[in-house]
């Protein structure tokens, strides 16, 4: 097989394969989306699901060189592979850039570590590649030292990095005025977000994608370089809009905690806009090392609603509704009952020091705001989308500062991206099995600080199953154990019954 990769470096051209080398790109390369069963155009039989990241047996994105070569490689095709060196830098050595981001920063009050550097360097080494980052492994730095080096060695002259809340526009613009400690490097930041005023002389743009997505396709043409953090949220069709814009940058690399499985259309998808996973740092190594906190879960497991609603509920799944209305009922029915909340309350007004309380459902959230208000003696605090992003601020320096601090707050806030490192337990509220929803809610907590060596996840699981049948919720429970299991956190599960009526 021949592939050439485009004059304009965005894609792979097949020039040569044969019709069994091509049946078997097709087929490694075209994926079925999460819950296709449920989309209106299958169910109208207009659509089958599926989805190709190959063009006309002879487009492919650029970005899915290294999935090529592994296909290859696995089915013994012969590849001859074209020009693919000029997205590498070959300039670039390990032990050269070690030496210069060393330099860079002696004297300052932070070193980086070696696995930092390590990823800083294959950055700038592929140009267009992922990143799998555990939360805490300092996406930040890491970032900055390639924004840096790239200023520095003029291997790009204006830089845009995309995150995805204000919150994280106005940390990592503090985080690289911090890191650039000696002004080394000409770095003048433009803040891209709802209000903000445009500079003329800004070299390094730091934006929400929200707000860059309303930008013409031409306010891109000046960017060499694209970064996107918290890449698993690329899935978004806005980044996927940015990233095309940019067609003149030459390094295009995504940092996330939480990279899709290998094989799945959303893996497929991030690749395909930037390039192959070049480097991965675990959370276990980073607590093997020290650098986070170790992490203990406690799995609580109630059962509490009468047998008849459990049958009620069985007869539902098994005869008339499909799964998803029967999870909706479900979550509905928890939600509702008081004697779960105050269960959840009384636990989490009794679990000492700070608290992050994470909920999906505004009316949950609420629920549990009041009710801590009034029976808990700690200072609770109420976030979620609608919360203007200075008083979420306040909130966390008050964390920070605190004792006794509860911050009730959404997935979609607090999930992601937000850095408090005073946070002693995190509550799991309601049900969920997203792995980077669980990854992400869990990072928030490893963030090492003098007052804790662990966080504790309390993670609440009900079950309204029968002795024949396993609910959703409870089914979402175990889910969440694998996921503890393969990211190595240590959980323990305790059985609590109590009467769930009124």
């Amino acid at each position: 097989m021949v592939i050439t990769l485009t004059d304009d470096n965005r894609f792979l051209r097949i020039d040569e394969a044969s019709e069994l080398e091509l049946e078997q790109i097709n087929l490694s390369l075209t994926k079925r989306i999460d819950g296709w069963r449920f989309n209106p155009l299958v169910k109208r039989g207009v659509w089958d699901g599926y989805i190709s990241y190959i063009k006309d047996n002879k487009w492919i994105p650029a970005g899915l060189w290294r999935t090529v070569m592994d296909v290859c490689k696995e089915y013994n095709f012969e590849l001859k592979l074209n020009g693919i060196t000029r997205i590498f830098d070959r300039n670039i050595t390990a032990e050269g850039f070690e030496t210069w981001a060393l330099d860079f920063f002696d004297g300052y009050k932070l070193t980086p570590h070696d696995y930092q550097i390590d990823a800083s360097y294959n950055i700038l080494k592929f140009k267009r590649c992922l990143a799998e980052l555990a939360t805490s492994a300092g996406k930040t730095m890491i970032s900055f030292m390639t924004v840096a080096y790239m200023l520095e060695k003029q291997k790009a002259s204006k830089i845009l990095f995309i995150v995805p809340n204000v919150s994280l526009v106005v940390q990592a613009s503090e985080d690289f005025i911090d890191y650039n400690w000696r002004n080394q490097v000409r770095i003048n930041i433009q803040q891209i977000y709802a209000g903000q005023k445009i500079k003329g002389n800004a070299n390094v743009v730091i934006g929400t994608y929200q707000s860059l997505v309303k930008k013409d396709k031409e306010y891109f043409d000046d960017f060499d370089a694209v970064i996107v953090d918290e890449t698993h949220k690329a899935k978004s069709q806005s980044i996927k809009d940015i990233l095309v814009k940019c067609r003149n940058a030459q390094y295009k690399f995504g940092l996330s905690g939480t990279i899709p499985k290998e094989g799945t259309i959303d893996k497929l998808t991030l690749m395909s806009q930037t390039g192959p996973v070049i480097t991965e740092v675990k959370a276990a190594f980073l607590q093997q090392e020290g650098h986070i906190a170790n992490c203990r879960v406690k799995v609580i497991e109630m059962d509490y609603a009468p047998e008849t609603t459990k049958i009620a509920f069985q007869e539902l799944a098994q005869n008339r509704y499909e799964s998803k209305d029967v999870f909706q009922l479900e979550q509905n029915y928890i939600i509702n009952n008081k004697a779960r909340l105050d269960f959840v309350v009384n636990l989490i007004s009794r679990i000492p020091r700070n608290s992050l309380v994470l909920f999906h459902r505004i009316e949950h959230g609420k629920k549990l705001y009041e009710a801590l208000r009034q029976r808990s003696q700690k200072k609770v605090f109420y976030v979620d989308g609608g919360t203007d992003s200075d008083i979420r601020e306040e909130y966390k320096k008050k964390m920070e500062a605190g004792e006794e601090i509860v911050i009730v707050a959404s997935y979609g806030t607090f999930s992601t991206g937000i850095s408090i490192k005073k946070i002693h337990s995190i509550f799991f509220t309601e049900s969920f099995k997203s792995e980077v929803i669980i990854r992400q809610s869990i990072g928030r907590g490893l963030r090492n600080h003098e007052s804790k060596k662990e966080v504790i996840i309390i993670d609440f699981v009900d079950n309204l199953s029968t002795p024949d049948w396993s609910c959703y919720l409870y089914r979402h429970g175990i889910e969440r154990q694998k996921i503890y299991d393969q990211e190595q956190f240590k959980y323990d599960v305790k059985l609590v019954k109590f009467d769930g009526t009124e």
